[in-house]
């Protein structure tokens, strides 16, 4: 490449932007590229000339691979007979030919005309082959042995271009693909920019922790604690040239990026418009652009966590890793620019990396104010609260996703992946799990009434429906530790008790809980829900009246209206219940009376079953007697069934106003 690269961008998302600035002389600039990566240069090449020249256009390669451009030729040679090939395809083309005379290697003599063709033994097909020239002002055909040819001049113009054509396409690289910048005679101050496929930066943290003893021991937040952070940009040089001095920048987010065929001939099928007719082929539709990618929450990213025991106070007699030495040895080569959506890292000093090498540059450095403490969430990690530090992004930089490592006082404790983070968004990095504390969950649920109100003929009942989570937690250590319980909340639910959460998230509360060396602290989360369900007066007993006396959902003067209520209900009830007697008679005559009439019938009119006839009539008279009282005895009461509801009714009205 013969104008320097002297500008990288490298993005999360594949591309890189390659910007090359230079003095150039020259009318062609040729930009070598990957086959890949032609697409992306045409859809994105920027050619300016900074002086007083100027860019007249880009020319490249038609995309055929290089046996379809061979055979497009007039003129095809093999790789083992190519002068035989060369004359063979120079067929009626005009040549001027010179070969050896004599046994005189010296000695020359050129011959001029028409090739008409090549003869050979397949054996020795050089050795003994000749070539036919015809020559038309003599109108003879001569033969001249190959061997003897030293010298092939080409004077048809069109076979001379087919010659060039061919050695053209057999010298390019199938793996490369070439765009020529043509530009106008003379000098040139030249800029030239273009994305292309590129591997994705990477990002690798390093939290040292500094705090208190007692905040190693405890989890508690010392107020002089502080975490160091350092971030790593890591590059990849798969260019095919080694980088100089190249200016460096790291961009985080995720810029809208696409592939777009460019690069390969695409004639589309056009409608056919007919006389008087205006279509278009299909509808026409516009993509909305893509949204810029939203922070990453700290809810979704998940923790990672390292199941290592936690570091002993031993270990860190002696830290080898202190704050202020990896501060000063390794600071911080970058400064941010906040781009919208879209955050540079711009690395301050210029990069050299060799072709198929790769680099790390430090991209941050600085102290925040952090605290140590112990997070549980049962659903994230089972039965163990996490070593978690948490600070917030005061960088001014904005954080890309990536790993970390966490070093407390020196030592290695842990690992931990940091979410993308804007400025003054907050971390909590999980980074090792406390095997020295043990937490049990357990649940359970009820229902709790809580106040009682009279609509209607219904009796409103409002419930608590009550979710108790207990959470127990033994401590085996010997100091006293503060353990964070990041509990779920149930949706649509509040928290009764014990007290409200120290804070919340997105859908979880938190509350610090003290436990005491050697001991087992039960602490329990109660959330409630208020529902609400109706039961008729009617169905109400004298016994519930006085366990809602009792337990004071209801007043003396309620309970004792509704007692009135209840006892003209219960009348009503007796009188329901004496009708159904009655129908329950009635039914039992009708069956007898169906069966006397069933005996009825054979009897005869005489003698002894004209008496017995007599006896079945006299016993349907009296039953037809008894019906008609009980039919005047229901209907007496039914009204006074009408008359107590409505009683009732009135007086549950009263009670309501």
């Amino acid at each position: 490449m013969s104008l320097p690269l002297t500008r990288l961008i490298m993005f999360k998302h594949g591309v890189g932007y390659f910007e090359r600035r230079g003095a150039y002389t020259g009318e062609q600039l040729a930009l070598s590229v990957p086959h890949e990566a032609m697409d992306d240069l045409l859809k994105s090449l920027v050619a300016l000339d900074l002086g007083a020249g100027q860019v007249l256009g880009v020319a490249f390669e038609t995309p055929e691979d290089q046996a379809a451009r061979l055979a497009r030729g007039s003129i095809k040679l093999s790789d083992q007979l190519s002068l035989l090939d060369l004359l063979r395809d120079l067929r009626g083309r005009q040549v001027r030919l010179r070969v050896t005379t004599g046994d005189k290697k010296t000695a020359e003599t050129s011959y001029e005309g028409l090739v008409v063709g090549v003869d050979y033994e397949s054996e020795e097909p050089l050795q003994r082959a000749q070539v036919s020239l015809y020559v038309p002002d003599t109108r003879q055909v001569m033969t001249l042995p190959l061997k003897r040819l030293v010298h092939v001049e080409l004077l048809d113009d069109a076979a001379a271009s087919d010659l060039s054509y061919f050695l053209r396409a057999a010298q390019s690289d199938e793996q490369r693909r070439v765009a020529t910048v043509r530009l106008s005679p003379g000098d040139h101050d030249l800029l030239v920019g273009y994305i292309a496929p590129a591997p994705a930066w990477r990002v690798s943290y390093r939290l040292l922790y500094e705090g208190a003893p007692a905040d190693r021991q405890t989890g508690a937040g010392a107020s002089d604690a502080f975490v160091l952070l350092q971030g790593w940009g890591l590059f990849d040089n798969q260019l095919e040239e080694d980088l100089e001095g190249v200016e460096l920048t790291l961009m985080a987010g995720m810029p809208v990026s696409f592939r777009y065929r460019l690069y390969e001939p695409h004639t589309p099928e056009r409608p056919l418009v007919e006389d008087e007719e205006r279509t278009v082929a299909a509808p026409i539709m516009f993509e909305p652009p893509m949204a810029a990618m939203a922070v990453e929450s700290m809810a979704d990213d998940g923790m990672a966590l390292a199941r290592a025991p936690m570091p002993m106070a031993a270990m860190r007699s002696s830290p080898r890793l202190q704050a202020d030495r990896l501060e000063q040895s390794v600071q911080s080569a970058a400064t941010g620019d906040e781009r919208g959506a879209l955050f540079a890292y711009h690395v301050a000093h210029p990069v050299s990396v060799g072709r198929g090498q790769s680099a790390m540059v430090p991209i941050v450095s600085q102290r925040l104010p952090a605290r140590r403490e112990l997070l549980y969430n049962g659903a994230k990690q089972p039965r163990h609260p996490v070593a978690s530090l948490r600070l917030t992004n005061a960088t001014g930089l904005t954080l890309e996703r990536g790993p970390a490592t966490i070093l407390e006082d020196g030592d290695y404790a842990g690992e931990a992946v940091l979410p993308f983070t804007r400025v003054g968004g907050e971390l909590i990095v999980a980074y090792a799990v406390e095997l020295g504390i043990a937490i049990e969950e357990r649940r359970r649920s009820n229902r709790r009434l809580i106040g009682i109100s009279i609509k209607d003929e219904y009796a409103v009942f409002e419930e608590h429906d009550l979710a108790m989570t207990t959470y127990q937690i033994t401590n085996n250590g010997d100091q006293e530790a503060d353990v964070t319980l990041d509990h779920g909340l149930m949706q649509d639910y509040e928290v009764a008790g014990p007290r409200q959460p120290d804070e919340t998230s997105a859908g979880y509360g938190r509350w610090r809980v003290a436990c005491a060396p050697h001991t087992l602290t039960s602490f329990e989360v109660t959330e409630r829900r208020l529902v609400r369900r109706q039961e008729r007066v009617r169905g109400l007993s004298g016994a519930q009246l006085r366990s809602f006396l009792r337990d004071r959902l209801l007043t003396a003067e309620v309970v004792q209206a509704l007692g009135a209520v209840l006892a003209l209900y219960q009348q009503a009830d007796q009188a329901q219940a004496q009708i159904r007697q009655f129908e329950q008679e009635r039914e039992k005559i009708g069956q007898h009376q169906r069966q006397i009439q069933g005996n009825l019938q054979p009897l005869g009119r005489e003698g002894d079953e004209g008496a017995l006839r007599q006896r079945y009539v006299a016993t349907l008279n009296q039953q037809e007697d008894r019906l008609v009282a009980i039919a005047s005895e229901i209907e007496r009461l039914q009204a006074e069934i009408k008359r107590l509801e409505g009683q009732a009714l009135a007086q549950l009205k009263q009670m309501n106003a």
